[in-house]
């Protein structure tokens, strides 16, 4: 599989980029990692639409001629991944639009070889509002995946964490982006269940919880791959278990 990244991730969480990459590879697969350029979900999102359907343009050359090796497209950051499949495709045509999956779609379709092993910790998953709206099977792609590797996985109704892109880093909007956060999510960061792990699948959403919670909260690939680490040890330290 190639993994298509994008600014937020590839910048600003690069350890994800990489605890993905070891994830994939402990699931028996080669990750190969395609060259960074620039999505143009910003410029869209600002109403430079010429600039964006330039940026598009080239990005989508650059991805139809991987995608040509029959190796799979896969996302990280669920808002840009959708933006290949919306935006895009208004903006260049359904043809020469880039097939891009989010990661928990291609996992779910993947034959993957899970050791076994006692589950760590129980899991809550706060999606991305673009992911809920315009992929709707995508949480329980999330769920699938996490009950393949025996982990339970809830899924708490939340909508817009507030952050909406650049919208909640705009000094004028803070007051407004604080209110819309805890309209849903700060009932579910500020009071965690005990033994349970939250999960978030946006950037811009774990930027929000870190801004106003000082937690930071792992993508769910980060926690699968401290499961499968878990359980390699604990068969380490037990030869033969």
């Amino acid at each position: 599989m190639v993994l298509v990244q994008d600014t937020f991730t590839s910048h600003f969480e690069t350890q994800l980029v990489l605890d993905t990459a070891e994830l994939i590879r402990a699931l028996g697969f080669i990750p190969f990692v395609a060259p960074y350029l620039a999505n143009g979900k910003s410029l869209h999102g600002t109403g430079y639409l010429d600039r964006f359907r330039s940026v598009a343009s080239r990005n989508s050359r650059m991805l139809r001629v991987l995608s040509e090796t029959g190796v799979p497209l896969v996302g990280l950051d669920p808002a840009v991944t959708l933006t290949y499949r919306s935006e895009y495709t208004r903006a260049l045509g359904v043809r020469k639009a880039p097939k891009v999956q989010m990661l928990q779609e291609w996992l779910a379709g993947a034959d993957v070889d899970v050791a076994s092993g006692k589950p760590s910790a129980s899991y809550s998953l706060l999606l991305h509002c673009t992911e809920k709206t315009n992929a709707p099977a995508s949480g329980n792609a999330w769920r699938q995946v996490f009950e393949r590797f025996g982990l339970s996985l809830r899924l708490p109704d939340v909508g817009c964490c507030g952050m909406s892109g650049a919208y909640g880093h705009e000094k004028r909007h803070r007051e407004t982006s604080e209110r819309i956060y805890d309209l849903s999510w700060r009932a579910h960061t500020a009071d965690e269940q005990p033994g349970e792990t939250l999960l978030a699948t946006g950037y811009s959403c774990r930027s929000q919880v870190k801004r106003f919670e000082g937690k930071r909260l792992l993508h769910p690939a980060q926690a699968l791959l401290r499961e499968i680490k878990g359980r390699s040890m604990t068969s380490i330290e037990r030869p033969g278990a």
